[in-house]
């Protein structure tokens, strides 16, 4: 890897680092989810950084892809598992980190996520199959008496590309993918005490551009300017355009942007049984001595 771009992904990891740690201590009962995800975005303005994509904050069985909007009233509980995943990009490159964080205490179910992630950063080495990263993630998960999310991956990272190359399972797979020394990876396991498997759920808060396409109205033109220029056509959030354009504005334009495949929508995942998820997730380099960006 050029020497130049392992520098940018180092800061990208380091700055996400550093977020992900300011909106841990964050977490308290009774804190508003809308309020933390303020204080993150204040976080990476003040560090002068540009988000990958909006902070996800999951609690309990939704997985990923939740970011509240403008009229979430959500509180954080005691007993709640809320979990932070944080992305910063630098000209494109791109740190990915998550952590879990339960205001009563660290339970069996974290650390179980912290160790299926440990043990997988281990194997990021030059000719490592992905089916063996995989199975040992799974064999983690068994040891504690856990599932693994059997439908969620980790992905590979390209210059402003989030989900390039192949994924990281959570399970044994047949992958035969071999790994690359160079290559970076967002490694990000998810273990659950219910069935092992996630669905979408509504509403979508997080968008990505697609396509250039004719918009009907100049908020829906200007929101498709914004997903190309701003974000780089990474995702963005609802909250971001809703301070733009005001909320009403906002529903029509997305819908009109959807249906003409112009965006793509990332809906809430949510576990199907209901029951409580956990994730761990460091970006990192692979080499003969694993290179983790986001500790």
């Amino acid at each position: 890897m050029d020497k130049k771009i392992l520098e940018k992904y180092m800061e990208a990891g380091r700055l996400s680092a550093e977020v992900r740690d300011y909106g841990a201590k964050l977490v308290k009962p009774g804190t508003k989810l809308l309020d933390l995800a303020e204080a993150i975005d204040r976080k990476i303005a003040e560090l002068k950084a540009e988000p990958a994509f909006p902070v996800n904050i999951s609690v309990n069985e939704i997985a990923a892809h939740y970011s509240p909007t403008l009229q979430d009233q959500t509180v954080i509980k005691a007993e709640d598992y809320v979990k932070i995943d944080v992305g910063i990009q630098v000209d494109g490159y791109i740190g990915d980190t998550a952590v879990t964080i339960r205001p009563a205490g660290k339970d069996k179910l974290i650390e179980c996520s912290e160790k299926m992630l440990e043990t997988a950063l281990k194997m990021f080495t030059p000719g490592t199959k992905m089916s063996d990263i995989g199975e040992a993630i799974e064999n983690v998960a068994k040891k504690y008496g856990f599932n693994p999310i059997r439908n969620l991956t980790g992905h590979g990272l390209e210059q402003y590309d989030l989900h390039a190359r192949a994924t990281v399972p959570n399970i044994k797979t047949n992958d035969d993918y071999i790994l690359k020394e160079g290559e970076v990876w967002a490694v990000e396991p998810f273990c659950t005490t219910g069935a092992g498997m996630v669905k979408e759920s509504e509403p979508a808060m997080i968008f990505m551009f697609l396509q250039d396409k004719p918009g009907r109205t100049p908020e829906s033109r200007k929101i498709l300017e914004l997903a190309k220029n701003r974000w780089h056509t990474l995702p963005f959030a609802k909250r971001w355009i809703q301070k733009e354009f005001g909320s009403i504005k906002v529903e029509m334009a997305l819908r009109q942007l959807i249906a003409s495949n112009a965006i793509h929508m990332f809906e809430p995942l949510k576990e199907v049984s209901g029951k409580p998820v956990a994730q761990s997730e460091h970006t990192v380099i692979v080499a003969d001595k694993p290179i983790i960006t986001t500790l």
